[in-house]
């Protein structure tokens, strides 16, 4: 039987063929339906994969905010937890000159459940406390929360509210903000909404958090901190190879004096500033050790005027370097302004100024002129060797008195947060919905 009687047999049998019309449209309106419903139940059984993995991954839905009645900005820095995953902190920041309250006092906040499309729902974790930190001056606030058991994956809904309103916003505004917010107490209030995932996978987990008493100093440091001081370090360390760089030039061009002749004339080895005439680079870079690690270092006997001298590599900023630097009996503020008060750098204008002397005792630069094709081996060799001090002496000014200056302003700020730091951990801070 050939493949075209097999299908008419086929057709007939199943009443598919020509006579059978109505049972050929039962067969396949059949067939729709069944597809229907597994094509249904497939796409419904994706979108519930896909709320799953949500829950499960996504730990912030929020990653900035804007406060409802003084419209200020503010950004979520992220949410942590401890190892347990029974304690969230949920970190963010004003600009440090917003106009907001640094009193803890001055905060209340309320916390609800959410689904994936962020609509209320009662929170499922049970037993949750809460605490704000307002981090000294810096503009950096947290809300955390301690749980009797580890988080649920559930979208949490944490509105803050600012009893003090330090900025007067126009009635508009106000109005506007309250109505983008869905609940008419963001016209009332001066508040801000974050929604977040503390159960979620993507949870960072910090050491402040795993510590039997929270520190907001160490919090602060590993949130906030941490990775700015190590592009701070990155940098200070990339100008220890340029300075190198600029070293080697140096050697090489100061050798080039005694090679260079014209006419049997060579240049004598110009009188080189005090303040960088012994310096040093000791170490290897990251590229030339076995480990990876850099080990540069400046030996310098004089410090630019401003600059600070810190064995940067043998601590951090947490452990803090300013005990070190700033002299007994004599506050860091009071230190930072006598550096300032020091004035520039010299060094720069003596390099303008030094004599370049030919072996005969005559000035190049007095004697002769630029456009003297003949002395312009002596000329380019002069040139060289005064960019190559130019350049060094700069990039060491950027080093002790800029480079170094940023990495000491990360511990200024975390001795704020040290000193200054409040808290609201009362029953009344958090009021939750179960």
């Amino acid at each position: 039987m050939g493949i075209k009687d097999k299908a008419l047999a086929f057709s007939r049998k199943f009443k598919l063929d020509s006579h059978h019309a109505i049972e050929r449209f039962g067969v396949f309106f059949g067939i729709f339906a069944v597809t229907g419903a597994i094509a249904i139940s497939a796409s419904g059984a994706s979108a519930y994969q896909a709320e799953r993995d949500s829950l499960s991954q996504t730990a912030l839905y929020t990653s900035d905010f804007k406060t409802s009645k003084t419209n200020l900005d503010g950004t979520v820095d992220g949410i942590y937890a401890n190892e347990s995953g029974n304690k969230a902190l949920v970190m963010m920041h004003f600009s440090p000159t917003a106009q907001i309250s640094y009193n803890a006092a001055d905060y209340r906040a309320f916390l609800l459940g959410s689904d994936t499309s962020l609509n209320s729902e009662p929170v499922s974790t049970s037993g949750i406390k809460g605490s704000f930190y307002a981090f000294g001056s810096t503009g950096y606030v947290g809300v955390l929360l301690n749980a009797d058991r580890p988080f649920d994956r559930q979208v949490l809904n944490l509105t803050v509210r600012a009893n003090a309103e330090l900025t007067t916003p126009g009635a508009e505004q106000a109005r506007s903000s309250g109505k983008l917010a869905g609940d008419e107490t963001f016209s009332k209030y001066d508040q801000w909404r974050v929604f977040f995932n503390p159960g979620a996978s993507g949870v960072q987990k910090i050491a402040a958090l795993d510590a039997l008493t929270f520190d907001p100093a160490q919090a602060y440091y590993e949130v906030a901190l941490k990775e700015t001081e190590s592009e701070a370090r990155d940098a200070l360390d990339q100008k220890l190879v340029e300075l190198r760089t600029n070293l080697t030039q140096i050697q090489s061009y100061t050798s080039d004096l005694q090679t260079t002749k014209i006419d049997g004339l060579f240049l004598r080895p110009p009188t080189v500033p005090v303040s960088i005439t012994s310096d040093k680079i000791t170490g290897v870079s990251a590229a030339a050790a076995k480990d990876g690690v850099s080990t540069l270092a400046l030996q310098t006997k004089h410090v630019v005027p401003g600059g600070f001298d810190v064995n940067w590599r043998a601590g951090n900023v947490y452990d803090g370097y300013l005990d070190a630097l700033v002299p007994a009996g004599q506050s860091y503020a009071q230190f930072f302004t006598k550096k300032r008060d020091e004035g520039s750098d010299p060094a720069s204008q003596q390099i303008s100024d030094m004599q370049w002397i030919l072996s005969d005792g005559t000035s190049l630069t007095k004697d002769y002129q630029s456009s003297d094709v003949m002395m312009r081996p002596l000329m380019n060799i002069m040139n060289n060797l005064s960019q190559a001090y130019q350049n060094y002496s700069r990039n060491k000014s950027q080093y002790e008195s800029g480079l170094l200056l940023d990495l000491l302003r990360l511990d200024v700020s975390l001795r704020d947060v040290q000193s200054n730091s409040t808290i609201r951990d009362d029953k009344d801070f958090l009021t939750t919905l179960h």
